[in-house]
């Protein structure tokens, strides 16, 4: 580990006043640790290991003998053990020592994301005299704040995102004014092989669901398993994907089309909540910016849902507002959520996240709408892609381009 990035650790510790840090590890067990010590995955440990960062001071790496070379590359001070006594010796030094320290462990598993450390390991450090706090918050600025160039590609790849949806509206849109019922998975795999033609990848096909089936937040059609999309229905489509480069950040969008020439009102009513309830999510980030503080992602989540539950569908609200971007569409940063979890995190500047608001009714309909939001390095807030839809897609009108 390069000692700049021991420093960025260490200021972190005494901004937090948080005199350490404990990352451990047994057989690949805490994936944070090992991509801040810049471990690569291929290396062979069978052993347990820890690396203890104070505030002030050298860090120091505790690993067994017979595998030394598991943390070669981390700039520490090495401290070999054999047995579980000399384990717990060096492991009592480093709790009476520091006293309070920071581990990958969530307060009731609050954020499973982060809530690593087994329950084992946490009972044998409290009772070597350690207090557990969590090291959530810091890990949302280690792994969860990307670059100005990451945020300016990753809005790129939320364009790309847009222009490939709107061809797929289009594809769609002729099948039916030929008189066709394109299957679900027909038009996932028009979506996959536009996605590959624009050089970008994706960890699952994107989703398309019509109708009753869209009442399913996750539901996904297969060749064994698709409907055919017919006049009248609904059709939602949830796409996500990045640029083929390792530091690249995925984009996810969700748009809303209906089969048809004229939205039926009840559907068009349903969308304009979920619509207003996200721009003002938006709204509500720009605003806690401005009093010089950062949103939490609770907060964010509990202010949506009260829109949509304030409009009578609180109840149909069955997921968190939104996740976390970066290299995986899941991101490990701030989760708008005080539904699925209780995030205490902040949206931090250089972080990204959808906001995806959605109501799905058990065996009619469902619908979801989504942005990505990001907060920029000088904490001004950009959405993309644009324009954001407002208005349920009608294939079949003469205007269709226009009901965005």
């Amino acid at each position: 580990m390069p000692s700049v990035l021991w420093h960025h650790i260490q200021q972190l510790l005494q901004r937090s006043d948080i005199p350490a840090w404990l990352l451990y590890d047994f057989r690949g067990s805490n994936s944070f640790a090992a991509y801040l010590l810049g471990l690569p995955k291929e290396k062979l440990c069978t052993r347990r290991w820890a690396v203890l960062v104070p505030a002030v001071g050298r860090p120091q790496k505790l690993v067994h003998r017979v595998e030394p070379h598991v943390l070669q590359a981390v700039d520490a001070e090495e401290r070999l053990y054999t047995t579980y006594h000399e384990w717990q010796v060096v492991l009592a030094e480093w709790c009476q020592k520091y006293r309070r320290i920071a581990v990958e462990y969530s307060p009731d598993a609050a954020l499973p994301v982060v809530s690593i450390l087994d329950a084992g390991t946490a009972e044998l450090l409290r009772k070597l005299g350690a207090e557990l706090v969590s090291s959530a918050d810091l890990l949302q600025e280690l792994v969860a704040v990307y670059t100005p160039e990451q945020l300016e590609q990753q809005a790129r790849t939320a364009q790309q995102l847009y222009e490939i949806l709107w061809e797929a509206l289009a594809w769609l849109r002729n099948q039916l004014r030929q008189g066709a019922q394109p299957q679900e998975y027909a038009l996932q795999q028009f979506l996959l092989e536009q996605l590959v033609q624009s050089g970008l990848e994706t960890d699952h096909p994107p989703i398309v669901a019509r109708t009753e089936r869209a009442a399913n937040p996750h539901y996904s059609p297969t060749e064994e398993d698709s409907a055919p999309i017919r006049p009248g229905d609904l059709v939602l489509i949830d796409l996500w994907a990045k640029l083929r480069d390792p530091s690249a950040l995925y984009a996810d969008i969700t748009w809303m089309a209906y089969a048809g020439e004229e939205v039926p009102p009840r559907f068009a009513e349903v969308f304009t909540v979920l619509c207003r309830a996200r721009d003002r999510a938006v709204q509500l980030v720009r605003d806690v910016l401005a009093q010089s503080r950062f949103p939490a992602g609770y907060e964010v989540d509990r202010h949506v849902r009260s829109i949509v539950q304030s409009a009578g569908y609180g109840e149909l609200f069955l997921h968190r507002t939104g996740h976390s971007l970066g290299t995986e569409v899941h991101g490990p940063g701030a989760n708008l959520d005080d539904y699925e979890t209780h995030d205490t995190r902040r949206l931090l500047p250089g972080s990204a996240f959808t906001v995806e608001p959605g109501l799905y009714f058990p065996n009619e309909f469902g619908m979801r709408t989504e942005i990505n939001v990001q907060i920029q390095h000088n904490r001004s807030v950009r959405v993309c892609p644009e324009p954001v839809q407002q208005h349920i897609v009608a294939l079949l009108s003469s205007e269709w381009k226009t009901q965005i």
